[in-house]
């Protein structure tokens, strides 16, 4: 469907646009972590030095560290001015890039951990909050809703954490008092809680991703449902309609189906305009609709000088059958009432009902779909509205309608057993107006 296809790479286009967004904030936000222990330190550095010369005799390294962190906030906020320009213009990043950024910034805490303890020549910084901000880089990658990218980032964190911790213990010793720092037993928990950082936040991305994805599917089931009923049947069937999807699948249901036809309408056609027949149909077929609707039935077609409505498809309230009756009746007073009044031109009508079992469903391609009801209902229901000429009549049903009804206080006239063309045996018709 076209314009499905449509409206899917218009959803493209805009989650892309919101993931650049997400991606610019993402990079201020790591800016940012980058710069709060810059200038903490710049500070320490330079108010406190002098007062505490026991902590800052052996400093340098931190100010070197101190100086990776500039780099980095600085590299973030570049990248995120890129993206600002990339949004306006909206073009995505090419995956490589993204890749290629992410390996960037995970590498941050390895570089960070590898100056330190290389100038301190200590593994105790394998166990500082160095470790976390590994974490920090990991799960913010989720905002990518690039599960793969989640993953890569946990992985090459614990490849990096790993070559550090390997090369480490093979350079320093330490005393037997801190010696537990000496077991790579105790590191590779934190090898392992790194990786699995990046599959936990790569499985919330695909999450989020997928979460975004149903509701679009459900925006669009949505649109194809008030699409195809919004001018046939009331906004609370619409809505049952979208929460029960599967009620638009063909499947068979007990129906009753109502043929309308106006009387005289081809001689009245001939001498009107063609704006006074639309402006007469509107008037007559206006307050039907309203009844139709207000009883739960579905409109199918209009067929110039009347029209076919379902009740109990596609959605049942109850007793369908029951509910046909009195939006006849209903119709029968109404354009009774106005004819007399003179609100509409003298009109007369006849009404059929029969109550059966249909298929009812969507028919048609995706480029072309339509909600039918077919089956012999439909023909008896068309061909008993017909005998309302032969019997002077308004409102005739077949006696399934009959026995589907509450008949107390309605008035009911059986006019026998008559024959229809396509039925074997006849069929008891009645008379309600």
């Amino acid at each position: 469907m076209v314009t499905e296809k449509t409206n899917r790479n218009i959803f493209e286009e805009k989650l892309q646009l919101e993931i650049l967004i997400s991606e610019r904030k993402r990079v201020k936000i790591l800016g940012s972590i980058a710069l709060i222990p810059f200038v903490f330190i710049l500070v320490t550095y330079l108010f406190f030095s002098e007062a505490y010369p026991q902590y800052y005799s052996d400093f340098k390294p931190i100010l070197i560290a101190d100086l990776i962190l500039l780099i980095f906030a600085i590299r973030e906020f570049s990248i995120a001015r890129v993206l600002t320009k990339r949004i306006a213009e909206n073009k995505p990043l090419s995956p490589w890039m993204q890749y290629l950024n992410t390996f960037i910034e995970v590498s941050l805490p390895s570089a960070l951990i590898f100056e330190i303890g290389f100038f301190w020549e200590s593994i105790a910084v394998l166990s500082t909050p160095l470790l976390f901000l590994y974490i920090i880089i990991i799960v913010l990658t989720t905002l990518s809703l690039d599960q793969k990218l989640s993953i890569f980032a946990g992985t090459v964190a614990a490849i990096e954490f790993g070559i550090l911790l390997i090369l480490f213990l093979s350079k320093f010793n330490y005393p037997e008092e801190i010696g537990l720092l000496n077991r790579i037993e105790f590191h590779v928990g934190k090898v392992i809680l790194i990786f699995l950082a990046g599959v936990i936040s790569g499985f919330v991305a695909q999450q989020l991703r997928e979460r975004i994805y149903n509701t679009f599917e459900l925006f669009e089931e949505r649109n194809r449902v008030v699409d195809l009923f919004s001018q046939q049947v009331s906004q609370q069937i619409v809505n049952v309609l979208i929460s029960q999807r599967d009620e638009l699948r063909s499947k068979r249901k007990f129906v009753c189906i109502m043929f309308l036809d106006i009387r005289g309408f081809t001689p009245f056609a001939e001498s009107k305009e063609p704006e006074e027949i639309i402006e007469y149909q509107n008037k007559v077929f206006g307050f039907m609709i309203d009844i139709i609707l207000k009883y739960g039935g579905v409109i199918n077609q209009f067929l110039g000088d009347g029209y076919m409505a379902t009740f109990g498809a596609p959605i049942s309230k109850g007793n369908d059958t029951d509910y046909a009756v009195k939006a006849a009746l209903d119709i029968v007073n109404e354009v009774n009432r106005r004819s007399e009044s003179g609100e509409i031109p003298k009109t007369h009508i006849g009404i059929g009902l029969h109550a059966g079992y249909v298929v009812a469903g969507n028919v048609g391609t995706d480029a072309r779909k339509q909600y039918s009801i077919s089956g012999n209902t439909v023909i008896m229901a068309s061909r008993i509205e017909q005998l309302n000429k032969r019997f002077n009549s308004q409102l005739l049903v077949s006696e399934e309608v009959i026995n589907e009804i509450e008949r107390e206080g309605l008035f009911t006239e059986m006019l026998g057993e008559v024959n229809i063309k396509g039925r074997e045996k006849p069929v008891n018709i009645y008379k309600l107006a």
